[in-house]
């Protein structure tokens, strides 16, 4: 299972959102968010009725700036498929220098038992 999107580097993606003022460049956060949503997204098809999955792990090595108005493009690839699926991933720019680089564990819960333990452990706390 693969995926691939590509997105446009806008000012809410930037690192100045997280702290870094003046870095008008894609941020960690904002690559690690959208790689979440790609694997999310690649794994969507092969759930069962009232599955979903959630991120349990992810590295990174962040390489490279992306300025905005840049293309950001993003590559997803199951490693291990099962429960818990992982994935390796790489963003590159325009120009196809690697930008970011790592791997994202995903794991395939119960829709309706996830949320209701989120619920009970807001009850409790």
């Amino acid at each position: 299972m693969k995926g691939r999107d590509v997105r446009v580097v806008a000012a809410g993606d930037c690192a100045t959102q997280w702290g870094n003022d003046g870095l008008e460049v894609l941020s960690t956060p904002a690559i690690l968010g959208y790689t979440e949503q790609l694997c999310a997204e690649v794994l969507a098809p092969h759930l069962d009725e009232g599955e979903m999955t959630v991120g349990v792990r992810a590295t990174l090595h962040h390489k490279a700036a992306v300025p905005v108005g840049a293309k950001a493009v993003y590559h997803v690839a199951a490693e291990e498929v099962g429960r818990k699926t992982l994935f390796t991933f790489s963003v590159r720019d325009e120009a196809g220098v690697v930008v970011c680089e790592g791997t994202h564990l995903r794991a395939t819960v119960n829709t309706r038992r996830f949320l209701a333990s989120m619920e009970a452990a807001r009850s409790d706390g």
